[in-house]
């Protein structure tokens, strides 16, 4: 409790209602609800989308708001864009809809198109061209996808659970009989 005294910005803060609390609780609600049928909007959208060019109904009406809206409208949608499309487009199920098994090895988001997108060795696995840039689009990516060894994510592993070598080997002697631990050095 000491530390939250101890930031500034919470300094001389007046405690909520009861009623700030109780309405942010039911706006939070209906937050969810309403952030579900945003989901089930984006899917129907990206799953209708130009799979050559990547545009979407939702990503005209972007480029629209970016073109001919007024600045207003530009950062609220750009504030929107980052703080609730960006995360529901990341949600697992729009992604399975879209991607389905290559969802391991590829991503897929909503950007506006810039120069290295268009580079033949970059991550974006779509044909961008030139009057592409500055468009909003659908992207889908390379996963950066590390494989890893065995021993390293075993050291991990014991390192997470303050484990040793010794640790290991009691815990093979204990699961296994002494002629199953000499079969399996063999």
């Amino acid at each position: 409790m000491s530390k939250l005294n101890t930031v500034n910005f919470l300094d001389g803060a007046d405690k909520p209602s009861v009623k700030d609390v109780q309405d942010m609780i039911n706006k939070g609600m209906n937050a969810v609800k309403q952030d579900s049928h945003f989901t089930d909007i984006l899917k129907r959208d990206l799953i209708n989308m130009n799979a050559e060019t990547g545009e979407t109904v939702l990503t005209s009406e972007l480029n629209k708001i970016f073109t001919d809206g007024t600045k207003l409208q530009q950062e609220r949608c750009k504030k929107w864009i980052k703080t609730r499309l960006q995360t529901l487009i990341k949600e697992k199920s729009v992604q399975v809809s879209i991607l389905d098994k290559d969802k391991k090895v590829k991503k897929l988001t909503i950007k506006k198109v810039n120069l290295p997108m268009l580079n033949a060795d970059s991550k974006c696995l779509m044909n961008f061209t030139d009057k592409d840039l500055g468009q909003f689009r659908v992207v889908i990516e390379e996963k950066k996808t590390e494989v890893k060894e065995f021993e390293e994510e075993l050291r991990k592993l014991m390192d997470k659970h303050e484990k040793f070598a010794n640790d290991l080997i009691e815990f093979i002697q204990v699961d296994l009989s002494n002629e199953q631990i000499i079969n399996e050095l063999k």
